[in-house]
């Protein structure tokens, strides 16, 4: 009987030890489970920027005006040069039609004063010849010289005034050639900001133009210390707030090196040109930039 208590007692003890080890390895591979790896720092360079068309123009008039017809829609091609929108002219016409008035007038006075010159001098040329004769005093002589200068005055006097009027003439027929806005690169009317009818004010923007060919993010987010770590070529990666999921890696292709003083820190334009595009971005939508530095 006491041989049968000591081999019970025996697996007991050999039990109680193979759990103790088995509960001692158990918790040992769940502590080395917990051990918490090296977190490996972010050296991206985080920034918010916004979408551009490479090529774009900005239209606005040169001069002031009733509004008498816009030529283009949002969404209509265009190409350079074409007419967007034409002022009311009639003025600008106006002030084409004197001016033109007075420079032909001037053209005229020109012309009389270089015939009354002519008279002049071949008079002067015969009071000459007479006093050669011994018909004439010295003093009708010096009339005719002096007869010649003014009218030699008067001439130049109406040329300077020709030259006045031509140059007010070509003036006018420039004013009256900004009457009409004409777009200055091939493209897609994204913007107009102005209804026939309305008063545009000169260097208003009423147009807006992009080649949708080619587009690009811009950011003026990067401080000084920020950009000093990104160079041109370095990878980007780009996601949208406006299209959850999209992701589009691309480039930095230019580095604005002025910088400006924003929101208190020195603050510097990069430039990012994606590998591919999405159709559904659109030009002012925003992006969040990721720059992974060499």
């Amino acid at each position: 009987m006491g041989a049968v208590k000591r081999y019970w007692l025996l697996c007991l003890i050999v039990i109680l030890g193979v759990t103790a080890g088995t509960w001692w390895w158990l918790n040992k591979q769940q502590e080395e489970k917990q051990v918490v790896q090296p977190v490996k720092a972010d050296t991206r360079v985080l920034a918010e920027g916004i979408v551009y068309p490479v090529r774009y123009a900005e239209m606005a008039m040169p001069v002031e005006g009733m509004v008498g017809e816009v030529l283009v829609k949002e969404g209509d091609k265009v190409r350079a040069g074409q007419p967007t929108i034409r002022l009311m002219h009639d003025e600008y016409q106006n002030r084409v039609g004197s001016a033109r008035s007075s420079a032909a007038g001037a053209t005229a006075a020109v012309e009389q004063a270089r015939a009354n010159l002519a008279d002049a001098e071949r008079e002067m040329q015969r009071q000459q010849r007479l006093e050669k004769a011994g018909a004439v005093t010295r003093q009708k002589i010096e009339q005719a010289g002096t007869a010649v200068e003014q009218k030699r005055a008067a001439l130049a006097q109406a040329q300077a005034e020709l030259i006045t009027g031509e140059e007010k003439t070509a003036e006018s027929e420039k004013l009256l050639d900004k009457t009409e806005l004409r777009a200055p690169i091939d493209g897609t009317v994204s913007f107009i900001d102005v209804k026939v009818g309305e008063y545009a004010v000169a260097g208003k923007v009423l147009v807006r133009i992009a080649d949708e060919s080619s587009w690009e993010v811009r950011s003026d987010d990067l401080t000084e210390l920020a950009v000093a770590k990104v160079k041109v070529g370095d990878a980007v990666m780009l996601t949208f707030d406006s299209i959850p999921g999209l992701e589009l890696p691309a480039r930095v292709k230019f580095i604005r090196s002025y910088g400006e003083k924003k929101r208190g820190d020195m603050t510097y334009t990069v430039f990012i040109a994606p590998d591919r595009w999405d159709e559904r971005l659109r030009w002012n939508m925003t992006a969040q930039i990721a720059i992974t530095p060499f």
